[in-house]
């Protein structure tokens, strides 16, 4: 059971995780009144959180935020804590929760409070949270709500409120699948078998009907842990059906591929082991079901008798498995460079999309690492600590471009105090305001040698007339803008201060950001080099079974040789 339960939770709910890992309030752009608001919205649906977030600051700043202030500040909430800001977005949504703020915001306040506690794990201050609800709950977040309400109700094992929430929700909801397999989780934990296998089968007819890449991927999780439940209860064969119609693609079908090896072995039934034994064995050596298969497979070639085909499968399993340890090697180098945890995170989704290593083997430097961290990247933990590094990235990439706009802020101030070129300039101004003068003289000379003209003529030179006579006076107001300068701008004593004192921030918050990246990537390159060692660790284990499988043959084979020689001999 306590098996079954680990295939269970190392399956990871993306919509249990990602979805409420990063709470956006849902906002009507139609009903926006503020222009500034406006503006933020922009940012935000580009997902440029972090100009949403400066536009904000310089709208309240300017208190133009007249309507549209809740509002905007649950956005600011939200954009604050996709960057792993936990107090400051809880400080903002619990200065929405007076009285002065209306039901709806209120109530969306709480909302956020509930998934932020809950993304906590504070599950008694989430559950609190959702209480405080009151009235009608907005429309765009009642999915959620009860998805979050019935989470919380499985997780303080309130199945009857649990089972309520899910019926109202629907079979039609994207959220019944995940909630339905995590009550499975519960029922587990619990004891009730039988329930579990229940909802695990419900699961799977709701993948089925829906038809996503997304859920299908569910349904064989599914799948494999009514088989492990299968055999935990001796009921091999119920395991076997259950395994069989896992797909044999995909990152989670590894698993089920050697559990459905080893179902088949104990079933007796060997030559069917064999050919998933053989899938695994096409696959990335850093898949710990791969190495395992490969051992596997050269003991069930040699049980079956065939000697051959089982020498020949540890030759190329230790062969293998010495790459795979080289591999290893690699791996360290790569996540060991001064710049590689920055790339890494920033390009690791990239890398695990395009690279497909579960079924080849990768062809790129990261890919020789990524491989190694399937099992570390289902971690909460590492996540975090790659969200938070990507986050910090993103902070010190604005800080390090604000820093060069105050080099060049700093000599744009000094051209202004110093003065340098004034007097000429206006010289020059003054030249062209002589030369207009001169032009314009020079067109009324010209109007009134046309009047000598035959009115024919006169017609052909009307719109010329017009046209010059339009941008002449365009000039005219530019010139006696000009003009009315008696002296150069001077730059005050209070900016140019307030100037070096924003400068002198930005080199403290790089200075301070650097210092938490720096800690961070320690963290990470830690973490990942133990994940390194277990990998290690493993092949190697593999390695010498592999080994001993070799020398076992090679024995057996030189026994028979000389139990031949000596019959020959007598």
């Amino acid at each position: 059971m306590n098996r079954v339960l680990h295939v269970l939770r190392t399956a990871l709910l993306p919509l249990s995780l990602a979805s409420f890992m990063v709470p956006s309030p849902q906002v009507q752009a139609a009903a926006v009144e503020d222009l500034e608001y406006g503006g933020i919205l922009f940012d935000y649906y580009q997902q440029d959180y972090f100009a949403a977030l400066v536009h904000y600051e310089y709208a309240d700043s300017k208190q133009a935020l007249n309507h549209d202030a809740d509002d905007a500040r649950l956005l600011k909430g939200g954009m604050t804590l996709s960057y792993g800001l936990a107090d400051q977005a809880e400080a903002i949504f619990r200065d929405l929760l007076t009285p002065q703020v209306a039901d709806e915001q209120r109530n969306r306040a709480w909302f956020y409070l509930a998934k932020l506690y809950y993304q906590k794990a504070d599950i008694a201050r989430a559950a609190h949270a959702l209480t405080q609800i009151g009235g009608r709950i907005p429309f765009d977040i009642t999915a959620e709500y009860n998805y979050l309400a019935t989470l919380i109700n499985i997780g303080n094992r309130q199945t009857a409120a649990a089972d309520a929430g899910i019926a109202q929700l629907g079979n039609d909801s994207r959220y019944a699948p995940y909630l339905i397999y995590n009550l499975a989780i519960r029922q587990l934990k619990d004891g009730k078998t039988a329930d579990a296998a229940q909802s695990l089968s419900k699961v799977m007819t709701l993948a089925q009907q829906s038809g996503s890449e997304e859920l299908l991927v569910l349904a064989d999780r599914a799948r494999h842990a009514l088989a492990k439940i299968a055999i935990s209860n001796g009921d091999l064969l119920t395991a076997w059906n259950n395994l069989q119609a896992v797909r044999t693609t995909g990152l989670y079908s590894n698993r089920a591929l050697l559990t459905y090896a080893w179902s088949a072995i104990k079933l007796k039934r060997n030559s069917d082991a064999i050919p998933a034994l053989k899938l695994l064995d096409q696959r990335s050596i850093a898949i710990p079901e791969t190495q395992e298969a490969k051992v596997l497979l050269a003991h069930v070639y040699e049980t079956e008798g065939a000697k051959r085909s089982a020498l020949k499968q540890y030759l190329l399993a230790e062969k293998e498995f010495k790459e795979g340890l080289e591999a290893i090697t690699h791996a360290r180098q790569v996540i060991a460079a001064q710049e590689i945890p920055q790339e890494f995170v920033i390009n690791l989704e990239a890398l695990l999309d395009e690279s497909d290593w579960y079924g080849m083997q990768p062809s790129l430097d990261y890919n020789k690492l990524t491989p190694f961290l399937t099992e570390l990247m289902a971690s909460n933990n590492f996540y975090s600590v790659i969200k938070e590094l990507r986050d910090l990235y993103g902070v010190r990439r604005n800080l390090e471009f604000w820093q060069m706009q105050t080099h060049e802020h700093e000599l744009i101030i000094r051209i202004r105090r110093d003065q340098t070129g004034m007097n000429r300039l206006m010289a020059e101004a003054n030249a062209a305001q002589k030369q207009f003068r001169f032009y314009k003289d020079g067109l009324q000379e010209l109007k009134l040698n046309t009047l000598t003209l035959a009115d024919w003529e006169q017609e052909r030179f009307k719109s010329l007339w017009e046209n010059t006579t339009k941008e002449l006076g365009l000039v005219s107001d530019k010139m006696d803008q000009v003009a009315a300068i008696k002296e150069p701008y001077r730059l005050s004593y209070a900016l140019e201060q307030r100037s070096k004192a924003l400068a002198g921030q930005v080199t403290r918050e790089l200075g301070n950001t650097n210092a938490l990246v720096k800690s961070l990537e320690t963290v990470m390159r830690a973490v990942i080099t133990a994940e390194l060692d277990k990998h290690e660790e493993r092949i190697r284990y593999y390695w010498a079974q592999a080994r001993l499988g070799k020398a076992r043959l090679y024995d057996k084979a030189l026994n028979t040789m000389d139990d031949a020689a000596t019959g020959a001999s007598q």
